[in-house]
């Protein structure tokens, strides 16, 4: 039994510690690298954004790039509450709550969206970012549930204001926005310009 022990070599304290360090040390060098390169990705952004505002600046006269928008969309995308996009509208589409509809959809929304919703009005021609077109797949991808948020919290950073309307009021906008969409089995909204 002797004779196996001479064969596996005795690690004593000392080579445990020189293995300890050694392993420290390369665990230090790649934080060190790993430090540096964060540093840098930070360093290179703030030069990327620093850059963009003193060549671009924030003046609302320069339409937002395609990646603005992009970035935008995203983050209002995430800014929505989760609990929204099951939320359906509870009001029915019948010739009364179009009408009422329309109505508000003219009182409060025209003045940027115009009546048709292509948000080609005076107002809206000198907006930044613009206003959507309310036809537009990317609006017409929000669940009712999400318009309602919209509607009801405003989106920061564009022209779109919160209302302090009652639920039935907004539900109500939303089945005007629902009307530019694609023609479904409902009745289009689009608001009377004549009143």
């Amino acid at each position: 039994m002797s004779s196996y022990v001479h064969l596996v070599p005795a690690l004593t304290n000392v080579d445990i510690s020189a293995q300890l360090c050694e392993a420290a040390v390369e665990i230090v060098r790649m934080l060190r690298i790993v430090a540096a390169v964060l540093f840098g990705v930070v360093l290179l952004s703030a030069g990327t954004v620093l850059w963009f505002l003193k060549s671009e600046g924030l003046s609302a006269r320069k339409k937002p790039s395609d990646f603005e928008y992009a970035l935008a969309n995203f983050a209002l995308g995430q800014s929505i509450p989760i609990y929204t996009r099951g939320l359906k509208n509870p009001l029915a589409v019948n010739d009364e709550n179009i009408r009422e509809a329309q109505h508000h959809f003219h009182e409060h929304c025209a003045v940027c969206h115009g009546d048709d919703g292509a948000g080609k009005t005076a107002v809206a021609a000198h907006m930044s970012p613009e206003v959507p077109d309310l036809h537009a797949d990317h609006v017409q991808k929000w669940t009712d549930g999400q318009l309602f948020y919209i509607i009801r919290n405003g989106v920061r950073f564009t022209g779109m204001p919160s209302w302090d309307l009652a639920d039935d009021h907004i539900w109500k906008l939303v089945l005007v926005v629902r009307g530019f969409g694609p023609k479904q089995s409902r009745e289009k909204p689009v608001a009377d310009n004549n009143r």
